[in-house]
């Protein structure tokens, strides 16, 4: 309950600090330790129009401002990603699933890989919004750092060998990523992104469509209980969420805020579809957190695409 109550203040304070920075209180509290500006032309009117217009084209012409509400979402997703990643059968156990079938081997190790899927989307938003002139090779080369750094966790702990798989997938993939590495530095680095994009949302739809069947494609494990597939699921929306971002730079030419709230609509078909077929209760997973997960993709979407 005050893990929940926290998340609430926190995600209505983002809210209230958004709405602030649109109405103006924000911009009072500027001009009061500013020198005074001279008073406003023609020119600087028609930029000012033009800024609104600019914002209207990158969905921030609501109450909340978008940029604001994917840095906070980058960072909270990043850090629970983290969390997840680093701490899978505590982290997993907070959320109200089973003990004994969260330290499960296998279990642990998708739990493991779902938090490094909720770190690269956090990751590639965060770059996107923090980072001045981010490029879509820029922000992939990222995640694919964090996911060679994750296989060569998996591979020299034999993690995958331990939950009775074999490493023959991580190895793979981890050739993919060197490979995709030098890829994008070369002059054809926009035609490899756009292939990776591709390869990779099929990979993630692999996953969510028939989990048990890609845990045993990629690593061999034959036994996948409810909360193993859960996991697994987890796993492949990220990889699809974090895919959709470079699609829509590679093929649509959206903007960054827009490619981050078009991977959100991953997430947030997660979680609804987690709560209304009846999933979440089935585990034991408490429908609150859940509800802020998608309040929070929910008001991402709502920014940047709308």
């Amino acid at each position: 309950t005050t893990m929940l109550w926290t998340r609430c203040i926190i995600f209505l304070s983002i809210l209230s600090f958004s709405a602030a920075a649109r109405f103006g209180s924000s911009g009072r509290l500027f001009a009061a330790v500013t020198p005074r500006r001279a008073p406003v032309t023609a020119t600087a009117l028609a930029k000012s129009r033009s800024t609104d217009d600019i914002l209207k084209l990158r969905g921030g012409a609501g109450p909340l401002d978008p940029s604001i509400v994917v840095k906070t979402a980058s960072v909270i997703a990043g850090i629970q990603g983290l969390v997840l990643q680093f701490a899978p059968v505590d982290t997993s156990i907070s959320y109200g699933l089973d003990e004994e079938g969260s330290r499960k081997p296998m279990n642990a190790l998708a739990a493991a890989y779902y938090g490094t899927a909720i770190v690269t989307w956090a990751a590639t938003a965060a770059y996107l919004c923090f980072v001045d002139n981010a490029t879509a090779k820029g922000a992939f080369t990222l995640i694919l750092c964090i996911w060679m750094y994750e296989n060569l966790r998996n591979m020299l702990g034999k993690t995958t060998e331990k939950a009775g798989g074999s490493s023959d997938g991580v190895k793979t993939f981890l050739l993919i990523e060197l490979l995709s590495l030098y890829g994008m530095t070369q002059t054809y680095s926009d035609t490899v992104l756009k292939i990776l994009g591709v390869f990779f949302s099929l990979s993630g739809l692999h996953y969510i469509l028939d989990p048990a069947g890609a845990s045993k494609f990629y690593n061999k494990l034959e036994e996948c209980d409810d909360i193993g597939k859960s996991q697994m699921q987890g796993i492949g929306f990220g990889i699809l969420a974090q895919s959709l971002v470079f699609v829509a730079m590679s093929f649509l030419d959206y903007d960054g805020l827009r490619a981050v709230g078009l991977g959100s609509v991953s997430w947030f078909i997660l979680h609804v579809y987690g709560i209304v077929s009846g999933k979440y209760d089935k585990l034991g997973i408490p429908r609150n957190p859940m509800l802020f997960w998608l309040a929070l993709h929910a008001a991402v979407i709502y920014t940047t695409l709308f």
